[in-house]
């Protein structure tokens, strides 16, 4: 693949989608994306054109921000990201899609980002050659539509299954009006495409993200198999495993238990994210990274404790309440199965399957299991195993190995180059994502 041109620097923009029904019923309007990209220079009049840039101080800083709207601001915002054009992106430039993990943001790559030590001129994923896209996951608080913008549904919008139960003592339920509207990673997925279609971009060569973002990529691949050459779907799963389902239960009551829910469940927040992160480390890399003080002391915290509650503190500042449980929920009813139009059979990508060998979370397993369903059903499907001490996040933390992984996914020979392969596969764009 030869370089295009100079690389500026990332940019984060909005985007205005079409609106978009819920799989529960709910309806989200208006429909904000919030984006980030990195490519060549000749990328950015197409841009502009499609979308609002963010200036420099509402996206300064390198972490992410937690973005809280009034219904008045919403639709200023709505306002001024209307596309003013109807460029097309240059069909030169091969577009590289990036799904952010659970609490991950838009901000894949450049100083703060998730993979940047994978991102930029010369690495794996390099924007002098491609053009690089990731998307705020619907249902989050970081710029993309979510429980913390005013008037975002309830889960009492969640038409599809009738009205909410009564409550009686000891009913497991919790009470439908303090909750968000279920969001799946059909949704997420339905949200991401309707944004791509904002900005006028038809064929993904390579789609790819971890743990929830993997969720959310399967169901991009089945939702338009059309659209997507490659997917390199990372340390996830065909379908939530009760296990999975689980972890996230218990997490969701440390929330919903605390006083201050929903505006400030602080306590119940960092818990939450506790738990999480004993599932996301495995036991070697927790023992590598917080061993025993040599010193024994009934008063003072062990080191993994006190990592726990730095986490959990990290969290809980940058992240709002009822998003976390938009975001659990959509993990939980992750079900490639459950497709609109079919499940597993309806991808055509060619996929690079990665599962992690410590993964506590989800099991290596699982991605062997997928690329030997894929090949059953006549796909190019290769299985590969990264190696961590610490589990499930070393697609966060193994950038050697990883950025080995991701050229390796780039070379995969193209699903929309075979001729026939797509036979009777593509709908239109109104029935792909309504």
């Amino acid at each position: 693949m030869a370089p295009h041109t100079s690389a500026p620097t990332p940019r984060l923009f909005d985007v205005t989608p079409a609106d978009l029904t819920l799989e529960a019923g709910a309806r989200i309007s208006p429909h904000l994306v919030r984006g980030w990209w990195w490519g060549p220079e000749e990328d950015l009049p197409w841009l502009q054109a499609r979308a609002r840039l963010l200036s420099e101080d509402e996206a300064q800083g390198t972490t992410p921000r937690l973005v809280r709207r009034t219904l008045a601001e919403q639709h200023h915002a709505l306002e001024r990201a209307r596309r003013r054009a109807t460029t097309r992106p240059s069909s030169r430039i091969p577009t590289v899609l990036l799904v952010h993990a659970l609490t991950g943001d838009m901000r894949a790559g450049g100083e703060g980002g998730w993979w940047e030590p994978v991102i930029g001129p010369g690495r794996a994923l390099d924007p002098t050659r491609v053009r690089l896209l990731c998307f705020n996951n619907l249902g989050s608080c970081y710029g993309t539509t979510g429980p913390a913008d005013e008037g975002f549904p309830g889960r009492t919008e969640d038409t599809r299954f009738g009205p909410a139960p009564a409550l009686t003592k000891g009913n497991l339920h919790q009470d439908e009006r303090h909750l968000p509207a279920t969001v799946t990673p059909w949704d997420q997925a339905r949200s991401i495409l309707l944004a791509l279609d904002a900005l006028g971009v038809e064929e993904v060569s390579l789609v790819t993200g971890g743990s929830l973002g993997g969720m959310i990529v399967l169901c991009l691949a089945a939702l338009a198999p059309e659209r997507f050459a490659r997917m390199a779907p990372i340390a996830t799963s065909e379908t939530a495993s009760a296990w999975v389902v689980g972890l996230n239960h218990v997490a969701r009551q440390a929330v919903l238990l605390d006083p201050g829910y929903p505006e400030s469940a602080h306590r119940g927040l960092e818990l939450a994210r506790q738990l999480a992160m004993l599932s996301y480390r495995a036991e070697p890399g927790l023992e590598a990274s917080q061993p025993r003080p040599p010193a024994w002391s009934s008063r003072a915290l062990y080191p993994v404790q006190s990592y726990l509650e730095h986490q959990g503190r990290k969290l809980e500042a940058r992240f709002d309440a009822r998003a976390y449980l938009a975001q659990l929920g959509a993990m939980d009813h992750h079900d490639l199965a459950r497709a609109p139009h079919g499940g597993l059979e309806r991808i055509r990508a060619s996929a690079l399957c990665v599962g992690i060998d410590r993964d506590q979370l989800f099991f290596p397993e699982h991605m062997d299991a997928l690329a030997r369903k894929l090949r059953a059903h006549g796909r190019h499907a290769e299985h590969a195993e990264l190696t961590s001490l610490h589990g499930h996040d070393g697609f966060l933390i193994e950038w050697e190995p990883l950025s080995a992984l991701l050229t390796r996914a780039l070379a995969l020979p193209s699903a929309l180059d075979v001729p026939g392969a797509l036979l009777g596969t593509a709908r239109p764009p109104s029935e792909r994502t309504a």
